[in-house]
């Protein structure tokens, strides 16, 4: 891949974006919390960023959208939202992994069924200690009252073996050896662009925070050329492909396979050196 080529795109690329609102979710029966991997050494700085809140006083969280933390080591703030209202505060942290959460206010919006949101205020009110794990791709953040019992936990997925500049191997079960079939994808920014081999294509990454090693691809938009038929059958069949991606794990030799919901390999992807 050369650097004109992504010039190319970056010119012609049309950038799309939706708003999302978070819902109120409804409490599930209690389950029991997801054994992890704690980490030797827990940082303050494994705090920073957006987490999932995956179960507060026991319970796990559910929904298509679900509260959240965002914490901010520039500014020792967190932000988020607790199921009904926007929350935030300040937080400090210490020795021994401590934390502590405070001068915390919100929104004071009315929800007609917001089962975690007292959960959630209290457990930020009540943590004093932190402490990291990981599980496959996931990494998982509990917070420990001051006897050091989970209060809450929160999750976050690590998909970041996705960044870069990739080229598909296999499409559907068919080998690809096209090798201007190519794209983009950027976790951060939860976008890609690239080049189906015919046309260039921009679209939108979704994370679902409930399924492990997610990924999905959405609002792909591609430029209209006409080309060959042996190019457009094999856009065809990576747009197909694209739009039934759920899950991506690493492979060998530096690819990525990507599944279906049900399990079956859609797309494997080979990693290129962006100044080829």
């Amino acid at each position: 891949m050369n650097s004109r080529f992504f010039a190319i795109i970056a010119t012609a690329l049309i950038l799309s974006s939706c708003g999302s609102n978070k819902k109120v979710v409804t409490m599930p029966k209690e389950q029991p919390v997801q054994t992890v991997t704690t980490m030797k050494q827990s940082d303050a700085s494994q705090l920073e960023g957006e987490w999932n809140v995956w179960t507060v006083g026991g319970k796990k969280v559910t929904g298509e959208n679900r509260p959240y933390i965002n914490f901010s080591l520039s500014e020792g703030r967190i932000y988020g939202n607790n199921g009904c209202n926007t929350v935030n505060g300040d937080f400090t942290t210490g020795q021994g992994q401590s934390l502590r959460v405070s001068n915390v206010i919100s929104t004071m919006m009315a929800c007609a069924d917001a089962p975690f949101e007292t959960a959630i205020n209290q457990a930020l009110d009540n943590a004093r200690f932190f402490s990291v794990g990981r599980q496959g791709h996931e990494l998982y953040l509990d917070l420990l009252d001051a006897g050091k019992n989970t209060v809450m936990v929160l999750r976050r997925h690590n998909m970041e073996f996705l960044n870069g500049a990739w080229t598909p191997t296999q499409i559907g079960n068919k080998s690809n050896d096209n090798a201007d079939v190519q794209m983009v994808i950027d976790i951060a920014e939860q976008k890609v662009h690239g080049h189906t081999g015919c046309n260039i294509m921009n679209g939108s990454l979704l994370i679902d925070p409930d399924k492990t090693n997610s990924i999905q691809f959405l609002d792909i938009a591609t430029t209209r050329m006409m080309c060959d038929p042996a190019s457009m059958a094999t856009e065809t069949a990576l747009l197909v492909a694209l739009e039934s991606v759920e899950h991506a794990r690493p492979g060998k030799d530096d690819t990525v396979v990507m599944t279906d919901k049900d399990g079956k390999t859609v797309l494997v992807l080979k990693h290129i050196d962006i100044e080829q």
